[in-house]
């Protein structure tokens, strides 16, 4: 009964997996990261039409004074 037990290889998981893994990674990151820079730049130009309206709105009540 003292014969060699099975034992598991891990060693193609590894090769498989990680590799995968990291892509995958890669690829989220990728797609995560766009979607914030187009959100970032539409808040980006909402936020200087605001700032442009209140310079305008600042010029008009500057000259009426």
């Amino acid at each position: 009964m003292g014969g060699n037990p099975i034992q598991f290889d891990y060693s193609l998981i590894s090769i498989l997996i990680f590799p995968l893994g990291t892509f995958a990674l890669a690829a989220y990151l990728i797609v995560i990261s766009r979607r914030y820079f187009k959100r970032k730049a539409m808040n980006d130009r909402e936020l200087l039409q605001k700032m442009d309206e209140l310079i305008k709105l600042q010029k008009k009540s500057h000259k009426t004074s």
